[in-house]
């Protein structure tokens, strides 16, 4: 399932024009009156259960243990992306503890004269050197909090960016058999929030960090007051922290439990809204079951965080009761040290101050020590995706290929990965340079399995894929590729101007001239198009962005064309490369395909068979294996000819 994030509140429920409105109760929308009874969409739950367990059972204990780890793989990431504000960070830290700690003592040594006997003026004269300090030192704070936080801004968008292109980097490197293991695309998505939430992370670390700090320093001047008041301090704080962990876990086990809810509500809402969609959703009468369906999705995510609301209030109650309960009690205690004369009157106040710091500090420990919890158990996904991925990349020999004169497959198989039976049996093939190969055979024959090994995506898990003697498996991909043009079935509409379209996969396009641009464009049909835009090749190819244009499909269907062509490949692969033409774009296409196939071998995969006359030589697949082979008039002669039988169904329609 793919992921997508949604924050949108629930559509609005403005009254649907085709509401019957025979229910006039102003608290039920007539949206939700007007719509039909459908069967409800179901129910879905996200892979991702482990990290439910793991907030279920955390404790302070194990928020202990696992916060560390956290910290460190946190400050591993920003370390690699940016030093000088990690040490900012650091240094910033300890310069705001210190000046707690000076704030403090000066208090402290500030309070004795203006709680002792004299005049206001001669009070005041004797506390102004200590006030100045604790006035210095509570700036040298405040400026180094500061500093750490413009440190902390400048560092997390590129600990975010530098998490997000490693990803993206891997999974463009990945062997594609990768994406075909058991459960990656799921693993794939924890580690996608993993990277999200890393720049979340680096900002939790540095208030988690920074409350350790100011902790130590006003626990330290509260231990040398009195070691009574730290253990009274600690009872007081302890119940909201132990509060604020049970609320996360309620918070999470909500979070959790509509994730799949949200991911899929997300998705379903591009559709709604998106133009692409929008004549089909009209004309076939769609609207008012997808309404129906997405409300159902809406009502589902708020009925469970409206359910956990409940028992947030209470947990959140009783830790602020206890907390205070405690409070009182650690005010009773001061008290007490001071009427019996166990502390003077200066350093209670002192420690009231002290007390109050390491209240917020301890606060923010326990409540960002269970966010870096939290957060920390997708960025371990997304550090051991990582580590997954990294043997799963593109790694295979260090021979270097070129344009090939042959390619030869000999008694080559394929097996998906958890699948028993193979995609392609056992078979052996060559190809020769200047010949034009159609490959067909009904869908599941094993035909894009069959692609993607002569080209190198993936290798046999049988026999060998060889260029000219050389073993695809013993060769360096990267080299293989460079010799490779290919259009799938599905290609992209990049979001790019129309000469990066065509020039795009090429190391050094920019040095090229326009005139191989315009070359390939004019050879599948596309220059007069291109031509008519406001920019002709500089033109954005994106309607969604302003100034953006649009194509057609046949017509990115040419650009994607133009796109190989322009390679120059050794091998050039087209699957379905018509499928969106007209008639004269098709028979401008084959024409040019046959007038440059001397320089190259072309495989052609299509359905169309009236395509396949132009073709060399035939490849016919059944189930796996190579059924029939020829030249088009040899097959359709021959008697139980399986090309014969899909023509002769062809031509019937």
């Amino acid at each position: 399932m793919k992921r997508t994030f949604s924050h949108h509140l629930p559509p609005a429920r403005a009254a649907a024009s085709d509401a019957p409105g025979t229910d006039h109760r102003p608290a039920v929308p007539a949206a939700r009156r007007a719509l039909p009874r459908t069967t409800p969409p179901p129910e879905l739950d996200y892979n991702g259960r482990r990290h439910r367990r793991a907030m279920d059972d955390a404790t302070l204990r194990e928020m202990a243990r696992r916060v560390p780890a956290a910290l460190l793989q946190t400050a591993r990431l920003a370390w690699s992306v940016d030093r000088r504000m990690v040490l900012t960070i650091l240094v910033s830290q300890l310069l705001s503890g210190l000046g707690t700690a000076v704030m403090l003592t000066a208090v402290a040594r500030a309070m004795k004269p203006l709680v002792a006997g004299g005049t206001a003026a001669a009070k005041f004269h004797a506390a102004m050197p200590a006030l100045i300090v604790a006035g210095v030192a509570m700036a040298v704070g405040s400026a180094a909090w500061i500093v750490a936080d413009w440190a902390t801004r400048r560092l997390n968008p590129q600990v975010a960016s530098a998490a997000d292109l490693t990803i993206v980097d891997l999974h463009m490197r990945a062997e594609l058999s990768a994406y075909d293991q058991e459960g990656f695309k799921d693993r794939s998505q924890a580690a996608e929030i993993g990277a999200l939430r890393a720049m979340d992370l680096a900002d939790d670390a540095k208030t988690l960090t920074n409350g350790l700090v100011q902790l130590v320093s006003a626990a330290s001047v509260l231990t040398v007051l009195h070691p009574l008041l730290l253990g009274v301090l600690m009872l007081s704080v302890i119940p909201r922290g132990l509060g604020g962990v049970i609320a996360a876990r309620i918070d999470y086990r909500v979070h959790d439990r509509t994730l799949s809810a949200r991911n899929v509500r997300g998705m379903m809402r591009w559709w709604l809204t998106t133009s692409e969609l929008a004549d089909e959703v009209r004309a076939n009468t769609m609207r008012s079951y997808l309404y129906s369906w997405y409300r159902t999705m809406c009502d589902r995510v708020e009925g469970r965080e409206l359910a956990g609301a409940g028992p947030y209030l209470k947990i959140t109650l009783v830790a602020a009761a206890l907390s205070g309960f405690f409070t009182l009690g650690m005010w009773a205690s001061l008290a007490a040290l001071v009427l019996t004369g166990q502390m003077a009157l200066a350093m209670a106040g002192t420690a009231i101050v002290a007390s109050q710091t390491a209240g917020r500090a301890l606060n923010s420990i326990i409540r960002y020590g269970a966010v870096m919890f939290h957060h920390g158990l997708y960025l371990g996904d997304y550090h051991d995706f990582l580590s997954e991925v990294r043997t799963l990349t593109t790694a295979r020999g260090t021979a270097t290929v070129t344009a090939p004169k042959e390619i030869r497959l000999d008694d080559v198989a394929y097996t998906y990965p958890n699948k028993t039976s193979p995609a392609l049996h056992k078979l052996s093939l060559t190809l020769r340079r200047g010949e034009v190969v159609a490959l067909v055979g009904a869908n599941g024959a094993g035909k894009s399995t069959l692609v993607r090994l002569l080209s190198a995506l993936t290798l046999p898990t049988h026999g060998t894929v060889s260029w000219d003697g050389t073993d695809l498996a013993k060769a360096d991909a990267e080299s293989v590729w460079r010799h490779v043009g290919l259009v799938p079935q599905k290609y992209g509409h990049w979001p790019l101007a129309a000469r990066e379209n065509i020039t795009l996969g090429q190391p050094h396009a920019h040095d090229h001239h326009d005139e191989e641009v315009w070359r390939a464009a004019e050879e599948v049909g596309m220059a007069a198009v291109l031509r008519e835009l406001p920019d002709e090749l500089g033109t954005l190819l994106a309607r969604s962005v302003w100034g953006g244009h649009e194509l057609s499909g046949g017509q990115w269907q040419r650009l994607a064309c133009a796109r190989a062509l322009y390679r120059r490949p050794g091998l050039l692969i087209l699957d379905e490369p018509t499928s969106e033409m007209d008639a004269r774009g098709e028979h401008q296409l084959f024409r040019s395909l046959r007038r440059m196939a001397a320089d190259r071998i072309t495989l052609v995969v299509t359905h169309r068979l009236d395509n396949v006359k132009m073709a060399d030589h035939i490849i016919v697949l059944d189930d796996g294996g190579i059924r029939e082979q020829g030249t088009f008039d040899q097959l359709i002669a021959q008697e139980d000819s399986l090309l014969g039988e899909l023509y002769a169904l062809s031509q019937d329609r």
